[in-house]
């Protein structure tokens, strides 16, 4: 809802406002439930020229939200607004803290991955995309996966493809996790295909045949990789023996 400055929690939204101005992300509690307050960035240097409207961001995802929310997406509930910020329900722990934890299982953390990819389908299948997938942008709670902070505008032209994009850096965002098994990540690709919508799934089998040379061009530097490239090297080497059975 959009602010009512009569009512109790949106005075005491409007106070925390005003003291964490410059605080671009704030969680607090009211009444023993969580929740987010979100600000526009507070941008310096180069980054005003990157991303020269914030509030303008802002309020697009807001607008996101709201028509995300209308249509029952797994993202997070927008309860209030205005034009300078937007307080949404707390989702749980991202899903990159319950994959990294120590004290978790592997059969648990292979639920989460699989509930992360099976969340993801179905924002696709909602007709949406995220921009940057990535687990520290799920939040996972008892089986349920909540997106936070959207990336990009969705285009209507182009939506397969952002669709494909969304996918592969899902792939690679938990090839990365130093957590997460090459047996995990085989079986959680295994269960994204069958979630996946089959036509993106193609697409992203094509676009990872049609940039195999980037793959064979970077392994002479495996042996001395960070984390991004050894998370490329990943994503390829799981996906690229499928890719040429089905692709060619």
């Amino acid at each position: 809802m959009k602010l009512e400055k009569n009512t109790e929690f949106s005075r005491y939204v409007a106070k925390l406002f005003v003291q964490y101005k410059d605080k671009r992300i704030h969680q607090f509690t009211y009444q023993n439930q969580l929740f987010w307050l979100k600000q526009p960035d507070q941008l310096q240097g180069v980054w005003k020229l990157l991303k020269p409207n914030p509030r303008q961001a802002l309020q697009h995802e807001i607008r996101q939200l709201q028509e995300m929310n209308a249509k029952n997406a797994p993202v997070v509930k927008l309860v209030l607004f205005d034009q300078d910020f937007f307080v949404s329900e707390d989702a749980g722990r991202t899903a990159n803290l319950w994959v990294e934890d120590k004290t978790v299982d592997d059969t648990f953390k292979q639920q989460v991955l699989n509930d992360c990819a099976d969340a993801l389908a179905e924002l696709h299948k909602k007709g949406f995309i995220h921009g940057r997938p990535a687990l520290r942008d799920m939040a996972w709670h008892e089986g349920k996966v909540t997106f936070l902070d959207f990336e990009e505008h969705k285009d209507k032209k182009n939506l397969q493809w952002q669709k494909v994009r969304d996918c592969l850096i899902f792939i690679h965002g938990f090839c990365r996790s130093k957590s997460v098994s090459t047996q995990q990540m085989g079986d959680t690709i295994t269960y994204f295909q069958q979630c996946c919508e089959p036509e993106v799934w193609q697409q992203m089998l094509k676009t990872v045949v049609k940039y195999r040379w980037l793959y064979y061009l970077l392994l002479p530097f495996k042996p001395i990789a960070k984390m991004d490239l050894i998370a490329a090297y990943k994503l390829f080497e799981n996906l690229l023996p499928q890719a040429k059975r089905s692709v060619g």
